[in-house]
């Protein structure tokens, strides 16, 4: 009588591949990764909570990302670039600087409206020098089109296009500044009178009106002013 064939025992720790779910319930586990460490960051946020917020096992987490470093590496190629992408997306073919720099900040209002985990993320994580997403974004996203949106900003203001006094490396600066930090502070200054009423649309047009009129070259002194 043939011998009864058996299955080969698991690796300890493995789960078997999921029959159902695929990339499916790997893009649930990065959702679930980026709003946990939106609210209590990467270094306060176990794998046990990923897991239990996607409602799987840790293990699942595990066989999915092996090791925090690779699920940090997923959340920058896989979340993070493609808002930035889609942020400086129209940045290569904007030649008027105002134009370019409004265009960019009501993207990245409205890329953070939409995905309500960027802000927090962003403060704790990327703004913050010893943020553990900081070094990866610089030199997996940030660099390349920030030099991008710089090289013709530097070009408009020597040839009278800007303000002088405006330093084209402080306005990427400011720009993300104004975009993100109202957002990531919306908790505090909507208990300010009045508050109610801003939506993410009003933040835009506040936001475009601050560049719209920071951005002009001043209009030139009578003659003979100091």
């Amino acid at each position: 009588m043939p011998a009864a064939r058996t299955t080969p025992p698991r690796r300890p720790g493995r789960p078997v591949r999921p029959s159902q779910g695929g990339p499916d319930q790997r893009d649930r586990l990065l959702d679930a990764a980026v709003a946990e460490f939106s609210r209590h960051g990467v270094a306060g946020t176990p794998i046990r909570a990923i897991a239990t917020a996607a409602g799987v096992t840790p293990a699942l987490v595990h066989y999915y990302f092996p090791d925090r470093e690779q699920l940090l590496d997923a959340v920058v190629d896989e979340r993070l670039r493609p808002l930035m992408e889609s942020v400086f997306a129209d940045a290569a073919t904007t030649t008027d600087p105002a134009a370019l720099l409004i265009g960019l900040a009501q993207r990245l209002i409205r890329a953070a409206a939409a995905t309500p985990w960027l802000p927090g993320i962003w403060l704790r994580e990327i703004a913050d020098v010893d943020g553990q997403l900081h070094a990866r974004v610089l030199s997996r996203i940030a660099l390349h089109p920030t030099h991008a949106v710089l090289t013709p900003l530097a070009a408009a203001r020597s040839r009278g296009e800007l303000n002088p006094d405006l330093q084209p490396p402080l306005l990427m600066a400011s720009l993300i500044g104004l975009a993100m930090l109202p957002m990531a502070t919306r908790h505090m200054w909507q208990r300010m009178p009045g508050a109610e009423e801003i939506d993410t649309e009003a933040l835009v047009r506040h936001v475009s009106a601050l560049l719209a009129h920071g951005l002009a070259r001043p209009p030139a002194g009578p003659a003979g002013s100091g």
